[in-house]
């Protein structure tokens, strides 16, 4: 923890200066050390995410609280801004008593005795400081305040003369008698001051998208949402608070428990945006500690506890993810890179589940990866990396996912790194297998070169060996034809000869069988004149004469055949019966 005195060695003007003394009376903080761009401030709830964001936009720089107690703050703050307090006290003493101030020094030190003294005034100076508008409210007003909606009060809430204290316009204090009774001074009024005691009641105002924090006395609490105004008054009041209602954009969700009056149970509800949430007495909002990443160089590497907020995400999310120190089956350390791309669909499942999405997508993804790289040698894993693109390969992760109410859309494999000496091994590797590739490269070049020849002369040899072939059967085809045609030739002429030699032998039968027909008409004339027609025939001229003769009784013809084509003619006889 810082201490005071370290604070003040670290250069108390740039402290002041970047945390001015109104910020820090009024979110009771106190500046401690600069480091780089981050401002580390004392507060008494350093556990308030809501003030430390509060403040981180106001300063404008990151901020980080650290725990100190009240006594200790209020050291500090008196520390660091006595000057301007003790420019405020000097002009409010001189404001109380103008006329008197230039007669009579005497009465100046008498009012600054008669009014509290710092100790006594610091609950009410820091509440008097006004309350930073909302963004809401500089969005609908601009810089300045709208009339009506705020007013400043100085320190005694009004001015004093000889014997009587005037209350301005719009203005408060709380008049303390002599026996210890008090009653509240609405403005514009003057009273008799006497040996009455006047201070200021400090004005709470919360604007659009603002809401007050009143806590009293008798343990009550109530949260009034803006626009809405309070004038503290410490009879009842124990403290009165503003603070910026929670903005819950779309696609945006709080988890919020409450706890009913009088009983132990608490229940849990969800609000979803768009809205502007402002919680009730009695409720609150889950805070949520997740992994998350140390951004940088080392933004894949999560760390506990590194992501603290309260509204959800809706939309579908991705993050970085490496796996170190993941051995293949041959021993070789590899770091897998990987983004997985999930989305939060039920808020409820995941309450109940789980109190780290993050961690448990990072346990099971790395378990996933382990698994796979453990069933693949150095060279099998680099020939099946496009499997860890796919979400089958990753079963631990999407069953873990679905049980915490998430659902994993895609998981993109980011490549990988080796060990420094496999990683060098490796570049010598593929150092040697690319010149080899060059190598390879440029002999199949050549090689190629010396096909693409040889096809080339295989192909003009196959074209001219094409071409005599065409040539070949075109001659072949035309002595076939020419063949055919003589053929054809020939065979017209041998069928002109057949039919000119059918004709003939026609005529020539035409001409023996007109003869014939004439002599048998002749030969059959001269027998109906009784001429002996074998005489006649023969006239003599036989060499031989055969004489057949019948068997006696016989019925039978008798029949004669003649050979004609033999050199001696020849007979047959022969009878039938």
């Amino acid at each position: 923890m810082h201490t005071v005195s370290s604070a003040v060695l670290d250069d108390p003007e740039t402290l002041t200066m970047i945390v001015p003394s109104e910020v820090a009376f009024r979110h009771e903080v106190v500046p401690l050390v600069l480091e780089g761009e981050t401002i580390v401030l004392g507060a008494l709830d350093p556990e308030n995410i809501a003030k430390a964001d509060r403040l981180s936009s106001i300063l404008a720089r990151s901020v980080r609280l650290e725990q100190i107690n009240r006594k200790i703050l209020s050291q500090h703050q008196a520390l660091l801004y006595q000057s301007d307090r003790a420019r405020s006290r000097k002009s409010f003493a001189v404001a109380a008593a103008p006329a008197a101030a230039s007669d009579d020094e005497d009465f100046v030190d008498s009012m600054l005795q008669e009014f509290p003294s710092d100790d006594e005034l610091r609950p009410s100076l820091i509440q008097t400081h006004p309350p930073r508008p909302s963004a809401l409210a500089r969005h609908q007003y601009g810089d300045r305040s709208p009339s009506g909606i705020t007013a400043q009060s100085d320190a005694s809430g009004g001015s004093t003369g000889m014997f009587t204290f005037v209350v301005e316009e719009g203005q408060r204090v709380l008049m303390r008698r002599s026996n210890g009774t008090m009653d509240v001074v609405v403005g514009p009024k003057r009273v008799w001051r006497g040996r009455n005691q006047f201070r200021a009641m400090v004005h709470h105002v919360a604007h659009p998208g603002d809401y007050l924090i009143v806590r009293f006395r008798d343990g009550r609490q109530e949260h009034l949402p803006g626009p809405a105004e309070v004038w503290f008054d410490p009879r009842s009041h124990e403290s009165v608070e503003v603070r910026e209602a929670l903005q819950i954009a779309a696609k945006e969700a709080v988890v919020v428990y409450s706890q009913k009056e009088g009983t132990a149970n608490v229940q849990r509800r969800i609000e979803y945006g768009p809205a502007l949430f402002m919680p009730r007495p009695g409720e609150w909002l889950h805070t949520f500690s997740w992994h998350a990443s140390k951004g940088g160089s080392e933004g894949v590497v999560k760390i506990p506890n590194g992501l603290v907020f309260q509204k959800l995400w809706l939309m579908p999310d991705q993050m970085y993810h490496d796996v170190s120190d993941v051995r293949t089956s041959d021993d070789a350390v590899l770091r897998i890179r990987l983004m997985i791309f999930f989305e939060l669909i039920d808020i409820d499942r995941m309450l109940d589940a789980t109190h780290d999405p993050i961690g448990d997508f990072v346990n099971a993804a790395s378990s996933d990866v382990v698994d796979f790289t453990g069933r693949h040698d150095f060279e099998s894993f680099k020939r099946n990396t496009e499997r860890l693109n796919e979400l089958d390969t990753y079963r631990q992760l999407t069953g873990r996912a679905a049980q915490c109410g998430y659902r994993i859309n895609k998981v993109v494999y980011r490549g990988y790194g080796a060990a420094e000496r496999l990683q060098q091994m490796h570049d010598q590797a593929i150092e040697a297998r690319t010149r080899l590739q060059l190598d390879r490269a440029t002999e199949q070049q050549a090689q190629d070169l010396e096909n693409f020849k040889l096809d080339s002369q295989l192909a003009r040899a196959g074209k001219r060996r094409t071409e005599q072939a065409a040539e070949v059967s075109h001659e072949l085809e035309l002595d076939a034809q020419r063949l055919d045609a003589a053929l054809k030739a020939e065979d017209a002429r041998r069928a002109a000869l057949r039919e000119a030699a059918r004709l003939d032998a026609d005529q020539t039968r035409a001409a023996l069988a007109l003869d014939d027909a004439h002599r048998r008409d002749h030969l059959a004339s001269l027998r109906d004149l009784g001429v002996d027609l074998t005489a006649f025939l023969t006239q003599s001229r036989a060499d031989r004469v055969i004489e057949l003769r019948s068997p006696l009784g016989g019925h039978g013809a008798t029949h004669v055949h003649l050979d004609s084509s033999a050199s001696s003619p020849s007979r047959s006889l022969g009878e039938s019966s």
